[in-house]
């Protein structure tokens, strides 16, 4: 009978079900030619064979369902997150429960450069110090976690990571927004093949989340700048004096609009957002903490917002939205 290996399979390796199949393959050829006494018995191998895969399927099928509730849990955690840092925090800790890890990092990406942001020890008398920033190490797994889009595992633990992660190796996952791997979450534990996928799926949500929260940043952002349009067509500094709904309130805020829709006519939906923050005043890598993209990602997005409103600067850029609100 054929022996059927009840590890997990290594990336590479036949898995049980191949296993599996091809010795119930194998014995239904031999079943052809054999003798009645050798069939009855290949019969029996046969049916153990099949008992093997029946039950192996049932496990899968109960894995599948305890992996897919802990990622509903994990996912509705992240449900009312109202700010990219508290949505980091959950993030942590609940990847540590849907992986059965005691530690956590996220960090976002700088270029070539990891900068750790939040973490998570499940030791409540530890509290590990953030990481240091660090280069993305070439031929590393956080190298290959970002050209594959997809969870790697390693064995070595950078010096900048052990003290947050341990040194019993680590999985890694890109964390999406947008399209652009913009984050990393590190994993202080080795995951199988099926707490791989849990990861993998968590970190898609996830960066749906950080898109979420920034769309609802923005909005605030924008009625911020609704209130000072307000202040300024009206010259009143207490705005809450103006009722909303009053004809006062509704003319500066569609001249404000106006305004706005001027300004960024030109730009594509990501730029507008990133002019927006220049105008509240935030610093390149303020905008990118705040849209979850590199620093060297909004120099790109300014200097394309330069080019296309004729402006040489930022301090040239504001005074031009100043100009369209006056």
């Amino acid at each position: 009978m054929a022996d059927v290996p009840r590890s997990a399979s290594q990336p590479g390796e036949d898995t049980p079900d191949d296993e599996l199949d091809r010795a119930i393959s194998d014995i239904l050829t031999e079943m052809h030619t054999a003798s009645s006494e050798h069939a009855v018995e290949l019969g029996r191998r046969l049916v153990d064979l099949l008992d093997r895969r029946n039950t192996l399927a049932s496990t899968r099928a109960a894995e599948i369902d305890a992996i897919a509730r802990s990622i509903d849990r994990a996912v509705h955690a992240l449900d009312d997150a109202a700010s990219s840092a508290e949505l980091m925090r959950r993030a942590c800790e609940r990847v540590a429960e849907l992986c059965s890890a005691d530690k956590v990092v996220i960090s976002r990406l700088d270029g070539d450069r990891i900068v750790p942001l939040a973490s998570f020890s499940a030791d409540p008398d530890t509290t590990p110090a953030l990481p240091a920033e660090f280069d993305l190490p070439a031929g590393s797994p956080e190298e290959h976690a970002l050209e594959t889009n997809a969870v790697a595992v390693g064995s070595h633990v950078r010096a900048e990571l052990r003290e947050a992660l341990g040194v019993n190796g680590f999985t890694v996952v890109p964390v999406v927004v947008d399209g652009i791997a913009a984050a990393l979450l590190h994993v202080g534990t080795s995951l199988d093949g099926a707490g791989r996928h849990a990861l993998e799926v968590f970190a898609e949500v996830l960066g749906g989340c950080f898109e979420r929260v920034g769309l609802e940043s923005r909005r605030d952002r924008q009625d911020a700048l609704l209130r000072e349009g307000v202040q300024r067509w009206t010259g009143d500094t207490d705005f809450d004096a103006v009722t909303v709904g009053s004809p006062d309130l509704a003319s500066a805020g569609t001249e404000q609009d106006d305004a706005d829709r001027r300004l960024l006519d030109p730009l594509t939906e990501r730029e507008a957002d990133v002019v927006r923050l220049i105008l509240t005043g935030a610093s390149n890598s303020t905008i990118a903490a705040e849209l979850v993209i590199t620093v060297d990602t909004v120099k790109s997005h300014v200097k394309h917002i330069l080019r296309k409103l004729g402006a040489t600067n930022r301090a040239e850029l504001i005074a031009k939205y100043q100009s369209t609100t006056r």
